[in-house]
């Protein structure tokens, strides 16, 4: 929108023009130090009482330049004009253009004729004429307002534009009102609104609508969501969504955020009065307020303390289901919960260079159909610290101390078969390990590890609580030796890596509940541990071994390949250890991963755990691909036996393939190939420039929960740059 006041370097001619009347050309400083005036010929008209400036006219105030062909200051009118091409720049970098502009010297009010300018952002406007009144308002009469990149060189039609019979640009709340507005997507009217307003681009954050979500759902039946922003303060504000649908009660969102000067909070909730509903919009049950709230936030107490807290409640296990709503399995804090399970939690976390510290108060809700939320635990508190000593040459030694205080309303069956209603473990452990070379470059890695534990267990059969103690240790060394070998092709290193340890055989005794590593795995990852047990509640007793082969090449162009192959002995089977483990034997399967990365642009990471016939108990492939038209991530994966004793396999794909400069296809899967039903399927089309962002899609869930079956969706994205969007995280 016009800032005639840019043109306040004008009146400044007057004070350098009269000594430089005689000059043809002329270049004079003004009297006044910032100003300078640069015109072919200066005229002093003492008859008509005017001061002319012509030919290629410049004036510079600071930061703000005019150009124009002829510059007049009419001393009996006190008025500035300026004739010809005109164009004016100011110092945050907005150009206007018009062919005429005449202001009055107070600079308060003013007019432009065949005016245009750019703004902010790229945005661009056009009107037939401009007013300038009260120093901040600007009137446009039959304007076009875009968003879209403009070049002069180009015939096409900006992607949209506003047109509107007249407009109205408010400086002081940096606002652009229009009436009898017409939206027109490449030229064409799609649509009319009689009065429309939005932020200026100057605007940083305003409140006002947003981008609207439009579509229809077997579910929901044709809805409608329309954000409205609500800045409350320069670092907070909220964000309400509305949604109406044609087959259930409208539902409102909530959106917080607020940053503070310590840390931050955020939080997004709904709530709605509603019965149940099954995929296809079918009621039933009785009507009932239903709602959910996932949040949270983390705050500084100082450079090395801090403490957070995680929020995640919803009324009904499939309210999210029903509505769409996404965030159930995002984190938020330090702990992350199990697919369809809730977390909420408070925790304290301090750290040095050689201390740790982490407090933390847990609490659950199950969504799967039979949870019973009274048979899981309040975990209250848990708490961790660590401190390390180094003794240089001689090693390192870390003393760790732990506790946890589990409650339930109701005794629980665990899965390895242990009744637990009440329980509390303390642990303290210590932890030495060196690190010496050896010989023609042997890495020699002696440790040893101590820990003692007390429960106090009580598996509701009435009998109270037990006391049980237990004190374990170990030690071994670990080996490796890497050959390296440089070509002229690649760097490679290839590294045998072997382990041995012993501890007690008395490692896990009964009456100790299972409660924290029930879905311990060995693999690549502690396939070297002393004690691959990475919890507390399990311990690897007795003799064991692991001998692996870890190898890397790294070639030119940013090609790397790298991978790592090991296998464990155990001296006998424990009970303790179930086949998921994969420590239930005295062999465990082989464990594998390989990584390969093609540039930037191409990478496949692989982990493989197979038995000696080379059947692959467990299979994960990640890859991801940005190559030609094409952009996305693959996951294919294969779990032989999950905690429930079931095969599980499946595939997950996201992906985008350009099929011209601004069109794309999008394809989103996830497959159960276990039992051959598409969890989740969407493939659709977008539209993307530098100004705006449309996507329609179909998405298909084939998930069956209790009274949710397989549902079928519509949806209607759209983006128009300086017209309402959406923002990151971050507040100014």
């Amino acid at each position: 929108m016009p800032r005639l006041n840019c043109l306040a370097a004008v009146a400044l001619i007057v004070s350098g023009i009269s000594a430089a009347a005689a000059q043809t050309p002329a270049e004079t400083p003004s009297t006044r130090s910032d100003v300078l005036l640069r015109a072919d010929r200066l005229i002093d008209d003492r008859d008509g009482r005017q001061l002319i400036a012509e030919g290629n006219v410049e004036v510079r105030v600071e930061e703000r330049v005019l150009r124009a062909d002829r510059v007049i200051y009419d001393l009996a009118k006190e008025t500035i004009r300026a004739q010809g091409n005109v164009r004016i720049t100011d110092a945050q970098g907005g150009v206007q253009f018009a062919d005429e502009i005449e202001i009055d010297d107070d600079f308060e009010n003013g007019f432009a004729t065949r005016f245009a300018t750019r703004l902010s952002d790229n945005a661009v406007a056009t009107a037939s004429s401009a007013i300038r009144t009260s120093g901040t308002r600007n009137s446009l009469e039959q304007v076009i307002y875009t968003g879209c990149p403009i070049c002069a060189e180009s015939e096409d039609q900006p992607t949209w534009s506003l047109r509107a019979r007249r407009a109205v640009q408010n400086q002081e709340t940096q606002m652009i009102s229009y009436q009898d507005a017409v939206l027109e997507i490449r030229g064409v009217p799609v649509l009319y609104i009689p009065y429309f307003a939005h932020p200026d681009p100057t605007s940083k954050r305003r409140s006002g609508l947003l981008t609207p979500d439009a579509g229809v759902s077997s579910k929901l039946g044709a809805f409608y969501e329309q954000p409205y922003y609500l800045a409350l303060s320069p670092s907070q504000d909220i964000t309400f969504r509305p949604v109406v649908s044609s087959n259930v009660n409208p539902l409102l969102k909530l959106d917080y955020r607020k940053r503070f000067f310590s840390g931050y909070v955020s939080a997004e909730g709904s709530f709605t009065y509603e019965q149940d509903f099954d995929s296809r919009g079918n009621k039933f049950g009785d009507e009932a307020w239903r709602s959910h709230i996932y949040g949270g936030g983390r705050f500084d107490l100082s450079q090395d303390w801090s403490w957070g807290f995680g929020v995640e409640r919803q009324s009904d296990d499939l309210y999210d289901q029903r509505y769409d709503i996404d965030g159930e399995d995002d984190l938020r804090g330090l702990f992350a919960s199990q697919p369809r399970q809730l977390l909420s939690q408070l925790f304290l976390v301090g750290q040095r260079t050689d201390f740790y510290l982490e407090a933390s108060a847990l609490s659950f809700q199950g969504l799967r159909a039979g949870d019973d939320d009274a048979a899981f635990p309040r975990v209250a508190p848990s708490l961790f610290a660590q401190k390390v000593y180094d003794f240089g040459s001689w090693g390192r030694v870390s003393a760790d101390a732990s506790a946890a205080v589990l409650m339930r309303d109701v005794a629980e069956t665990l899965p390895n078969g242990d009744p637990s209603l009440d329980s509390a473990r303390a642990t303290v452990s210590g932890e030495w390990r060196a690190h010496h070379v050896v010989g023609p470059g042997v890495v020699v890695e002696p440790f040893a590890q101590t820990r003692g534990d007390f429960y106090r267990v009580d598996d509701g059969s009435g009998a109270g609580p037990r006391d049980i103690s237990r004190v374990l240790a170990l030690g071994g060394v670990q080996a490796s030796m890497p050959f390296v070998r440089r070509t002229a092709a690649a760097d490679i290193v290839v590294e045998p890596i072997v382990m041995v340890a012993y501890g007690g055989t008395e490692a896990n005794m009964d009456g100790i509940p299972n409660e924290d590593s029930l879905l311990f795995e060995m693999d690549d990852s502690n396939l070297f541990e002393p004690n691959a047990v990475t919890n507390f509640d399990l311990w690897e007793g007795g003799a064991r071994a692991a001998f692996g082969l870890s190898a890397r090449a790294a070639f030119g162009d940013g090609i790397e390949v790298s991978g790592l192959v090991g296998r464990r002995w155990r001296e006998k089977p424990d009970p303790a250890f179930s086949a998921l483990s994969n420590l239930s034997g005295e062999r465990s399967d082989y464990v594998a991963s390989a990584k390969v990365d093609v540039g930037p642009n191409i990478h496949v990471a692989s982990r493989v755990r197979f038995d000696d016939s080379f059947n692959f108990n467990r299979i994960d492939i990640d890859s991801g691909l940005d190559v030609w038209r094409l952009q996305g991530r693959a996951r294919y994966f294969l779990i032989d036996q999950i905690a429930s004793g079931a095969k599980e396999e499946g595939v997950i794909i996201d992906g985008r393939m350009r099929i011209a400069t601004r069109w794309s296809a999008l394809y989103q899967q996830f497959r159960n190939i276990t039992d051959k039903r598409d969890i989740r399927q969407s493939i659709g089309i977008a539209y993307q420039d530098d100004c705006s962002f449309f996507s329609l899609s179909y998405e298909r869930s084939g998930a069956f929960d209790r009274t949710l079956g397989p549902s079928e969706s519509i949806r209607f994205n759209f983006v128009l740059t300086g017209l309402g969007g959406t923002s990151d995280n971050s507040f100014d």
